[in-house]
């Protein structure tokens, strides 16, 4: 018979380790900071702004993780690391990373009272503006993929008004009226995701005044006042 051993048990107990160190590595901007080219531990400590000794900390769990990679005394990003998490072009990480640290990990905290309980412990109309902020372009980014799928999966030219409830930052009735101009679309929003909406709304080429822009800008409404 196989030894029984721990440990599937301590991957899984010391799992949080990792994400927090993955957490803190993009938020005092390892990845960014090596985009361009590897650096030492010294000239990344400086750009950083941390401490050499804890920064050394962070960055070998990140080698340990493959999210870094080191050769003799300089550190680079991993492929993946440079494709989701230094802040190029495309499709990024680091709204959802933010999301899982700053928002889903403290309810994860209270995991046992909700279990205890049978209520949730989280109370989404309370949300703080930068914590509104990091919820909405967190959620917005876990659902890129299903949002762009969504506008081309579904016959809407058959339809000449569009409803999205609980729409977040409009990431999903953006696409399907881009591609369907003649569309009259309406976000329904609580009001604290309705002014990210809007200022997400802004940084779309209405802002800048397209044709196609100022049709989705007068179409697409988000009635703050009323509360679903």
């Amino acid at each position: 018979m196989a030894e029984v051993t721990p440990d599937p048990i301590m991957r899984i107990a010391m799992g949080f380790m990792a994400a927090k160190h993955l957490f803190v590595a993009s938020e005092i901007g390892i990845f960014e900071q090596l985009a361009s080219a590897p650096a030492t531990l010294d000239e990344l400590a400086v750009r950083c702004g941390i401490p050499r000794c804890t920064l050394r900390i962070n960055a070998d769990a990140m080698v340990s993780l493959g999210l870094l990679e080191r050769e003799g005394d300089r550190y680079r990003n991993s492929a993946a690391s440079a494709a989701f998490l230094a802040g190029g072009a495309g499709v990024g990480l680091r709204p959802m990373r933010r999301f899982w640290d700053k928002i889903s990990y403290p309810g994860w905290l209270n995991l046992e009272n909700a279990v205890r309980s049978g209520e949730g412990q989280r109370h989404f109309d309370r949300f703080t503006d930068e914590e509104q902020q990091t919820f909405s372009e967190g959620i917005e980014a876990f659902s890129a993929g299903m949002a762009a799928a969504l506008a081309t999966a579904y016959d809407w030219g058959r339809h000449r008004r569009v409803l999205d409830v609980a729409g977040g930052t409009g990431s999903f009735l953006i696409p399907v009226l881009r591609r369907h101009p003649a569309l009259q679309g309406t976000l329904f929003e609580l009001p604290g995701a309705c002014a990210v909406a809007r200022q997400r709304l802004a940084g779309e080429p209405e802002g800048r005044g397209s044709q196609w822009s100022r049709a989705i800008s007068s179409k697409t409404r988000c009635p703050t006042d009323t509360t679903p």
